[in-house]
């Protein structure tokens, strides 16, 4: 009877779809390929988890302004992509051992509705929305994935920049975007099929992940070098500062790491030490016109250009005065900017702020302890000498957590926690499932 059932669907959706082209053409498109990719995702729900994670390597809210059915691109898209990812669930399974986040996520929103005090601009549809767009990449942490699947996702992370910036390069060739952004400043900025910042995060994450695999030996490491290389011009190229800061202390210990390994007599190890030395010291060289642009061309009030943050972060932390405990409720700060500070400033690129402004030191502590739990819990099964590189992986994202909006873009937190599911699956002891 199997056959005979699909059958029946495949017609009456095809009847239903034919119906409503009459009516709505671009929504039964939209839908006729949303439900091609669901069926090739029962099929093969593997590959479609690499085209959801290829799909980072694009800013699709900047290469695509506007809504779409009624419903914000960015929006349709995370729809979109849970979607797709809930046959993997089906299929695969989950693990509520990384609930956490999500758990920590629904208390701020309770938080917000029973204990905060509303910004006037801030509403309920806007809290729901917040909860739902910052819980989607946690759900990323809870899909079982089988041990070869996830090195496979650990591969694609790291090519995701590259990948951006030859998607980057054909739309500059289509005329649909511009591969590089010239800043005010006069700075030159590569952007790929992103903008400066999000092809950043991919990049951040193109190099920090190949420090922790090849020390794990997750990879062939001419793979991984090659890729770290690259992965950190792209990110020099950026022009992007809080990343790069952000691996500064990955970086020397895994300089320090190669010395002594080299001096404990492995003299292959002369190779990647010198080779690393070398790549700083041309990215550096190459870039630094463009870091002083930035940084110190541009009279302002602090010694060194923020582009704009300490106003930003002055400017949100006043919005939470005499409300602390509980803060302004969940998504208050994405309407906080009246106007006051520039327009890119949605949110105060620094999650910290970010979370304590919407639901107070309470809803702050909640979220942060409930990552603390994933980080350690990661960290109870890695090798003892992957341990140190992990730590430093942790530490660069708290860093960088400070300047960018970390937990709340695409570019960095579905990839970032896509990472870390993977490597709790294929370092446990003995794993070689989806268990």
């Amino acid at each position: 009877m199997y056959p005979v059932g699909a059958g029946v669907i495949v017609l009456l959706s095809a009847l239903l779809l034919g119906g409503g082209v009459i009516y709505q053409p671009g929504a039964c498109a939209a839908l006729a390929v949303l439900v091609l990719l669901l069926a090739f995702t029962i099929r093969h729900p593997h590959r479609i988890s690499y085209l959801v994670l290829l799909s980072t390597a694009l800013s699709v809210d900047y290469l695509y302004s506007g809504s779409l059915f009624g419903i914000e691109i960015l929006s349709l898209y995370k729809l979109a992509i849970l979607a797709l990812l809930v046959p993997c669930i089906l299929i695969y399974g989950i693990s509520l051992k990384f609930i956490y986040p999500v758990l920590a996520l629904f208390a701020l929103l309770v938080i917000t509705f029973f204990f905060s005090t509303w910004l006037p601009q801030l509403t309920a549809s806007i809290a729901i929305k917040s909860f739902i767009g910052l819980s989607l990449p946690f759900v990323f942490l809870l899909i079982k994935w089988r041990k070869e699947v996830a090195e496979r996702q650990m591969k694609i992370i790291c090519l995701l920049p590259i990948v951006s910036v030859g998607v980057g390069a054909m739309l500059q060739l289509l005329h649909l975007h511009e591969l590089l952004d010239v800043e005010f400043t006069g700075a030159v900025r590569l952007q790929g099929a992103n903008i400066p910042p999000h092809l950043a995060m991919l990049s951040f994450l193109g190099t920090a992940v190949p420090f922790v695999e090849l020390k794990r030996g997750g990879a062939n490491p001419k793979f991984l070098y090659a890729v770290m290389a690259v992965n950190f011009g792209i990110l020099i190229a950026t022009g992007t500062r809080g990343p790069i800061l952000a691996l500064v202390f990955l970086a020397l210990y895994y300089f320090y790491d190669l010395a002594r390994e080299y001096l404990k007599g492995k003299a292959q190890l002369i190779i990647p030490l010198l080779g690393g030395i070398a790549v700083i010291t041309a990215a550096a060289a190459l870039q630094w016109d463009n870091m002083k642009k930035r940084s110190f061309e541009r009279s302002t009030d602090d010694a060194v250009d923020l582009s704009g943050r300490s106003e930003a972060w002055v400017y949100f932390l006043k919005q939470v005065d005499g409300h602390t405990l509980a803060g302004r409720g969940l998504g208050s700060v994405t309407v906080a900017n009246d106007g006051t500070l520039f327009e890119g400033f949605v949110v105060p690129h620094n999650e910290y702020i970010r979370f304590y402004v919407d639901t107070g030191y309470v809803g702050a502590v909640l979220l942060f302890l409930s990552l603390f739990i994933i980080f350690w819990k990661i960290y109870k099964v890695l090798p003892s000498a992957v341990k140190p590189y992990y730590l430093g992986l942790i530490l660069a994202f708290l860093i960088y957590s400070f300047s960018d909006n970390t937990l709340s873009t695409v570019q960095f937190i579905i990839p970032f926690c896509w990472y870390l599911n993977g490597l709790y699956r294929y370092s446990r002891p003995g794993s070689t499932d989806s268990s």
